[in-house]
């Protein structure tokens, strides 16, 4: 009986040891940088730094579109209220200001109808300040509207 015992402790040692073999391989072959999960953790890692730094990228791109944005808005409500300013001028001066034209197939220049009224009420203003004024905002308004 002791030597059955013995032979059973023996196989059991033996079995373990195999054991122990085969699982020393696995956990050399998931360490490995190139293959493994030591390479799948490498590679992820460099995409984790490619990402971050397209999204860095990209958030310098839309932060630069954005104050672009915000400029030509800003120069746009400028621009529609010096041309409301030229048009309430227009009117107090009695001329009615004559309608504007859409379609600009017709009408190569945009505010072409506009602008002989309003180069009229600038030059009958007596104010010469008003005047050079007038005809600023009148200036920077069509080159705003030819962009």
């Amino acid at each position: 009986m002791g030597l059955i015992a013995d032979v059973l402790l023996i196989a059991g040692a033996l079995g373990a040891a195999l054991y122990c073999m085969i699982l020393a391989r696995r956990i050399k072959s998931l360490s490995r940088l190139d293959t493994g999960l030591g390479g799948a953790i490498s590679a992820l890692s460099k995409q984790v730094d490619e990402i971050q730094a397209s999204v860095k990228t990209a958030t310098q791109a839309s932060g630069a579109s954005m104050k672009d944005l915000i400029e030509v808005t800003g120069r746009a409500e400028i621009a529609a209220g010096r041309l409301e300013l030229l048009l309430s001028t227009v009117h107090e001066r009695g001329q009615p200001p004559k309608p504007v034209k859409l379609d600009r197939s017709e009408e190569p220049e945009p505010l072409k109808d506009m602008e002989e009224p309003l180069l009229n009420a600038i030059e009958d203003e007596k104010d010469f300040g008003a005047r050079a004024e007038l005809l600023s905002a009148l200036q920077q308004v069509m080159t705003a509207v030819n962009r």
